[in-house]
């Protein structure tokens, strides 16, 4: 099924800026009438709104005030990105002086006090960082290095004074890979390639006049910075900017939010439709009931595979309230990329294929302006049409390494190989795994996340709570429960688990295999990701066993 499509005159969609810095975008702000800005919601406290044409009195007055601390060229600065003006505002002050911002989850709810420490030092000794931005968040913390604290709400430049002597090939500022298989990387964004992949999403997503867009995903991850935040400023739209813990405590409220706001454009991780879907559960519909997304044309879906179960509930349950069929869009990209790779076309409803070992894929589109995908065999050779093999990409805005890091980034034909395993048919690529997940069963490949998007569909497991490890050749589950009624009868449990795995997939996982674990041992990158391999360590060391009791 398809929506009309709909032909843009040059008076509704609105032209793509030509900038090659972030420079010429912070100035481009100067001129945006004063009634579209930021909407922003620090932590649950009152939304203020911050039109953009202030921006640049801010940011010159921040600049002024980080020059006089000593800020100057390449200096590097550990930078917690939380979602706050201050910090926001900081961000382009330090890029507009010609700093490296290092961009890093801030101190908050769940992360634990020493590991967040180590995290920070070890960043801080990999890149030899000057300072520390002392956002708000990280201020009661004890750090060996140098604190930048931000400007008192009164302080006042004496001078105007100038942005630095900024090219397109200068690096804007670093972030992080996932670090889902080791530690992260360090990946400079160069003011060229940043702004390479911000016209690459405007040139998607062909935004109109009076599009409003919203976010709530971190500031640190490249999807919530890149997709939610920067591309929004780049195109000039309104922006709805809360946080993470504002949509996990009121999810219904985010999906409130789309409707009264009229949000044309959002961004959202896979979780996010599983999270709804479970809270709405337990809820009355009338909570939902007078919801309107008609306006909303663009859902980008990305960062973690997709559970196509979960997502075709999600479109059926919003049908009846206006949700396109054509609204969510998943896509594929990395930090690498800087962000965004492929996404299904606007006007397409996503293809679903059925692999040879039954397991279901959906498209993530083909390769946007620039890129080039190809897929290779374990021997090396160029896959044919619905063979799996490893994703590599080219061109676009794939950046040109990982940060003073000799580890081998491109082949020898300029080839970046992902680590990702997928298919491509009728030129749309297809995700099927990590490469570093893949299990070989009967000599058909499975992935971790096929075992545990399976369990995701029962009532006592909660999304992102489940992880399928190889140990020993076996398959390895691991559920991580708080509910007394799970351990008072967990043969039962286990053994439906173990059914929706043979009913899915066609895999028999023993229910010896099975285990219900304490919350907190599953192990996670800053962006969510399940860091199986460190979980597999654990559990072979017998860290990671049964639990009795809920504490």
């Amino acid at each position: 099924m398809k929506l009309p499509e709909v032909a843009l005159t040059p008076e509704l969609q609105l032209p793509v800026q030509e900038s090659t810095t972030i420079l010429d975008m912070i100035h481009a702000l100067k001129d945006t009438d004063a009634h579209i800005g930021l909407f922003l919601e620090e932590d649950r406290k009152d939304i203020k709104f911050l039109p953009y044409c202030n921006f640049y009195q801010q940011i010159i007055a921040y600049l002024a005030y980080f020059r006089s601390q000593g800020v100057t060229v390449g200096t590097r600065i550990v930078f917690p990105f939380e979602t706050t003006e201050g910090v926001l505002i900081s961000f382009f002050a330090l890029i507009g002086l010609g700093a490296i911002p290092l961009s890093v989850k801030p101190y908050g709810m769940g992360v634990v006090k020493d590991s967040y420490l180590a995290f920070v030092n070890r960043i801080a000794d990999l890149y030899d960082a000057d300072l520390m931005l002392e956002a708000p968040s990280i201020k009661s913390l004890d750090f060996s290095l140098q604190r930048l604290p931000l400007p008192s709400t009164d302080f006042q430049p004496q001078a105007s004074p100038n942005f630095a002597a900024i090219t397109s090939s200068d690096i804007a500022f670093v972030q992080f890979s996932s670090g889902s298989t080791a530690f992260p990387k360090g990946i400079p964004v160069t003011h060229g390639k940043i702004m390479a992949q911000m016209q690459i999403i405007a040139n998607y997503a062909q935004t109109r006049q009076g599009d409003e867009a919203a976010s709530w995903l971190p500031l640190y991850h490249d999807m919530g910075l890149v997709g939610g935040f920067l591309t929004t400023l780049y195109r000039r739209l309104n922006l709805h900017l809360s946080t993470p813990m504002k949509f996990l405590i009121n999810p219904i409220g985010w999906l409130r939010e789309l409707s009264e706001k009229q949000i044309a454009i959002t961004v959202i991780p896979d979780f996010a439709i599983s999270y709804c879907l479970r809270r709405l559960e337990n809820s009355e519909t009338t909570e939902i009931a007078d919801l309107n997304l008609e306006n909303l044309r663009i859902v980008f879906n990305g960062s973690e595979p997709i559970n196509i179960k979960r997502l075709s509930q999600f479109m059926e349950m919003f049908a009846p309230y206006g949700l396109r069929p054509t609204a969510i869009k998943p896509c594929y990209g990395m930090a690498e990329a800087v962000l965004m790779i492929s996404c299904c076309q606007l006007e397409d409803i996503p293809r679903v294929l059925t692999l040879a070992n039954g397991c279901q894929a959906i498209s993530l589109g083909k390769p946007l302006s620039d890129f080039s995908v190809r897929l290779v065999s374990e021997d090396g050779t160029l896959c044919r049409e619905g063979e799996i093999g490893e994703i590599e990409i080219k061109g676009g805005s794939l950046v040109d390494g990982y940060w003073e890091n000799d580890y081998p980034f491109y082949n020898p034909d300029g080839f970046f190989p992902t680590g990702d395993l997928g298919v491509m048919s009728e030129d749309e690529l297809f995700i099927t795994g990590r490469i570093n997940d893949r299990f070989k069963i009967n000599g058909q490949s499975y992935f971790a996340t096929d075992f545990e998007h399976s369990l995701e569909s029962l009532s006592f497991v909660q999304p992102g709570k489940v992880a399928a490890i190889q140990a020993d050749e076996n398959i390895i589950i691991l559920i991580e429960t708080k509910q007394t009624s799970v351990l008072q009868q967990v043969s039962q449990y286990k053994q439906q688990a173990s059914q929706i795995i043979l009913n899915h997939i066609g895999v028999k996982v023993p229910i010896e295999q099975i285990f219900f674990i304490r919350p907190g041992l599953l192990v996670k990158t800053s962006s969510g990701k399940l860091q199986r391999r460190i979980i597999a360590e654990a559990y072979i060391r017998g860290e990671i066993t049964p639990a009795t009791s809920c504490q």
